[in-house]
């Protein structure tokens, strides 16, 4: 994976600079896209001048931030004044907005270099896009942040910009190999996603180590702070690494349907941190993690009707723009909203807060919680997956991280760290531990 941090201390002592960092992306770009297709659209000459600007503040010895002279793209469902937004759509084409999306906005003023936007399937959820797997171009790199996690995947940025509605940035980043930073819900302003579920919607950072996803988001939250209301990120601008003590395995309704080799390389992994003195706790030692994980599995029956109700606006709105324009599965699925009431919704708000009160049942009980981010390698074809492992973190508001701490017959298979909401830096920490101790990499 391409690195950002490591560089800056050659930035500052003149040894290389953010202009020659750019070019090294765009030449293993040139090398790497017309394959992977991890890009709608980007601008090399406006990305240029800005890292000119960059190395210019660097030579000065004042650069502007932690990410300063940073290339990073963004999923194109995030608002960018320098280019459309079409949610790969032919309903949005040549959408464009006068204004950043907040992160955007605030990673800019770091002094970061926007390069591009990155692909997604139709709407988020409907057609694939045609965005193929760094590591075998015959699979899926996942979804919805498709491109995203294929551009960090394949090193042609060092961090991209996703979002999650039930698993669109854990999947993906595990089934490209990458660090995944899903935060709690609110902590990083959203402001200028356009297509996005209220109650569970975030965005999230992909890059290739633990650092450079904090530096990103601490970035973001320092600036623009969290969702109105939200209290925002907690923590520190860097992480340190630390070990876990104790560690609630969750098993989820993802493990019945993960695949046996997954599963055996799962166990072996928790083997690896008992050796390490980490206990490792699960549903079979206490009734109250036992009553979460069937809490966990009441998710099918209304995470759907959640996300159709509170995806009615701007969905329909798009679908009476034209209905023939749009898949027939995604517009099925957005019209369960119109079949609905009030009270349809209601109920399956109060579903969702039983789930969170269970969850809340056992905080303290452990550091944190691991379990896996997928229960498949990425699929042959253009299939973006089952979000099964990422639908807890979402439902919760909780934060999760992505680990690329294991592989399956040469694929990448991502570990997940859980925490409750706020924990972000605490799991950030463990996370670099572990990427430490078994990757030798931070």
């Amino acid at each position: 994976m391409r690195s950002f941090h490591d560089s800056v201390s050659d930035f500052i002592a003149g040894t290389d600079n953010p202009r020659l960092y750019l070019e090294r992306c765009l030449e293993h770009m040139a090398a790497r896209e017309p394959d992977i297709k991890a890009f709608v659209v980007m601008d090399a000459a406006a990305a240029r001048a800005a890292a000119d600007a960059s190395t210019a503040r660097y030579r000065d010895g004042r650069p502007l931030s932690l990410v300063d002279g940073m290339p990073f793209a963004v999923k194109d469902l995030f608002k960018t004044a320098d280019f459309p937004t079409e949610l790969n759509s032919p309903l949005l084409k040549g959408n464009r907005h006068a204004l950043d999306a907040a992160h955007v906005y605030a990673l800019r003023q770091g002094g970061a270099v926007l390069l591009g936007k990155t692909t997604l399937p139709e709407l988020g959820s409907g057609r694939p896009a045609a965005t193929r797997n760094p590591f075998d171009l015959a699979r899926s790199p996942g979804g919805s942040s498709s491109g995203t996690a294929a551009a960090v995947g394949a090193a042609m940025v060092p961090m991209a910009i996703g979002n999650q509605g039930r698993g669109s940035i854990l999947r993906p980043s595990s089934f490209c190999g990458i660090v995944a930073l899903k935060p709690t819900f609110g902590a990083l302003h959203s402001g200028g996603m356009l297509w996005r579920s209220p109650s569970y919607s975030v965005l999230g950072v992909h890059a290739g180590n633990t650092t450079d996803v904090w530096r990103t988001a601490w970035r973001i939250a320092t600036i623009v702070g969290g969702d109105p209301g939200q209290p925002g990120l907690y923590g520190e601008p860097d992480l340190k690494a630390r070990k876990p003590t104790r560690l609630i395995r969750l098993d989820t309704a993802g493990w019945a349907i993960t695949e046996t080799p997954l599963q055996e390389k799962f166990e072996a992994f928790l083997r690896d941190l008992q050796d390490r003195d980490v206990d490792i706790v699960s549903r079979h030692d206490n009734p109250d993690i036992e009553a979460f994980e069937a809490a966990l599995t009441t998710i099918p029956d209304f995470q759907p009707d959640l996300a159709a109700w509170e995806i009615k606006w701007p969905a329909l709105l798009i679908r009476d723009m034209g209905r023939d324009q749009i898949n027939k599965r995604l517009v099925e699925r957005l019209e369960t909203g119109e079949t609905m009431s009030l009270d349809d919704y209601r109920q399956s708000l109060e579903a969702l807060k039983k789930l969170r009160t269970t969850f809340a049942a056992i905080k303290g009980r452990a550091d944190a919680y691991i379990t896996l981010s997928t229960p498949t390698p990425p699929p042959i074809g253009t299939s973006t997956g089952d979000s099964v492992f990422g639908d807890p973190s979402s439902c919760l508001e909780a934060p999760a991280w992505n680990l690329p701490l294991l592989e399956s017959a040469g694929l990448p298979m991502g570990i997940q760290l859980l925490g409750h909401p706020h924990d972000d830096y605490a799991l950030g920490c463990q996370g670099r531990w572990m990427m430490e101790t078994f990757l030798s990499r931070g």
